[in-house]
């Protein structure tokens, strides 16, 4: 696939030109404004180069490319300048807002080494990106199966959650909502600063005093401030602390946050926890919808428009999921669970919704062997 690059320039023969001659080299895209370079900014996939001209009448290059990087932070500047806008564009190159510029007339030669050097810095930034961001997954997601096993309540149908979100998203524009997979995943990490014997009593079903109640209403923020302070996951910290905030500005934190200044991700991120939580209890997709619809002001219309969108998509495609009960040994890795699977005493080791890996299957292993597990187990396919 050809790198996507924009040009931009309000001189049309020059454009013409350009297009004619990095035809088969770029998966080249020529506009003759900013406001027009700007439009483009969300697209996707994302451009790896913006190349602007220094003179254009309204909104110059350095205003433009300083705004497209706002927009779009990975992809790199290059200008384009004359003479005497040299010290110009030195400055913006000093400052961050443009990886190269060229003087005019530019030699094509030149012109396309300079673009092929921005299109390697766009992919050597993003293949560090998604190293980093696959790593930090990796590691949330065993830190979750791990605690999935202490407490499978609360962090058992965390995957659950993580697909409606991501596909949510997706339904809403969100192009990479990697913040929300993560947020989704970590969104009960809270509950571990709970006292033992108070998730004890919480999980028997006890009536919990105001004080109590309220220690579980605190959970995101707890959540937020326990890991607001790793690298690359204040943004993360921000969605799990606004996940359980009401559209209307109810909950917690007790601050004036409400509406669309509400992060999207954590509008999105409590519907689709709400929508899970109460779809175990009553079992129904379209009787949960209608349910969550009644809360006025709860939560954000535009997301549960959205959460309508996947269940009509899904209800005209494959409708309800197939289930099959199979032994144990016969569970692999990326299978749901459709019910509880309990030990031969009754107790909950992993929830409805848990989606099986490695580490579950290992702990089923060794649980079977000393304790037995009721069998044949309910997964989902589908």
């Amino acid at each position: 696939m050809l790198p996507r690059v924009l040009f931009v320039d309000d001189d049309r023969a020059m454009l013409a030109a350009i297009a004619r001659t990095f035809m088969g080299t770029f998966d080249l895209v020529t506009v003759e404004s900013g406001a027009e370079a700007l439009r483009l900014a969300g697209d996707f996939p994302p451009f790896a180069t913006i190349v602007a001209d220094m003179q254009m009448p309204v909104m110059n290059g350095i205003e433009l490319l300083r705004e497209f990087e706002k927009r779009s932070p990975h992809s790199t500047r290059i200008m384009l300048t004359g003479q005497a806008d040299l010290g110009t564009a030195m400055e913006a190159v000093n400052c961050g807002n443009v990886f190269r510029f060229l003087t005019k007339p530019c030699d094509h030669g030149a012109l396309e080494a300079t673009i092929q050097a921005g299109v390697g810095q766009y992919q050597l930034v993003t293949a560090e990106r998604v190293l980093l961001e696959e790593t930090l997954t990796g590691s949330v997601q065993t830190l979750v199966d791990l605690l999935s096993v202490f407490d499978p309540k609360a962090f058992g149908r965390s995957q659950e959650v993580r697909d409606y979100s991501l596909r949510l998203a997706v339904k809403l524009g969100l192009q990479a909502p990697w913040d929300l997979g993560l947020a989704a995943s970590l969104m009960q990490i809270g509950k571990l600063a709970i006292p033992l014997e108070l998730h004890a009593k919480a999980n028997r079903g006890e009536r919990l005093s105001i004080q109590e109640t309220e220690v579980f209403r605190r959970v995101p923020e707890a959540g937020a401030r326990m890991i607001k302070h790793i690298p690359r996951l204040q943004s993360v910290a921000r969605i799990i602390q606004y996940s359980a905030k009401d559209f209307n500005g109810r909950g917690y934190p007790s601050d004036r946050v409400a509406g669309v200044d509400l992060p999207l991700e954590a509008r999105i991120l409590k519907v689709a926890s709400d929508f899970v939580e109460m779809l175990h209890l009553r079992k129904a997709k379209q009787v949960v919808a209608a349910q969550m619809k009644l809360g006025e002001g709860k939560y954000d219309p535009a997301v549960l428009e959205a959460m309508d969108g996947l269940l009509d998509a899904a209800h005209g495609t494959s409708g309800e999921q197939v289930r099959d009960l199979v032994k144990v040994e016969d569970l692999k890795t990326g299978m749901v669970l459709a019910s509880d699977l309990s030990s031969l005493e009754g107790m909950v080791l992993l929830t409805a919704g848990t989606r099986l890996s490695g580490f579950h299957l290992e702990k089923l292993r060794t649980l079977r062997a000393l304790h037995g597990i009721e069998e044949p187990v309910l997964v989902a396919r589908g």
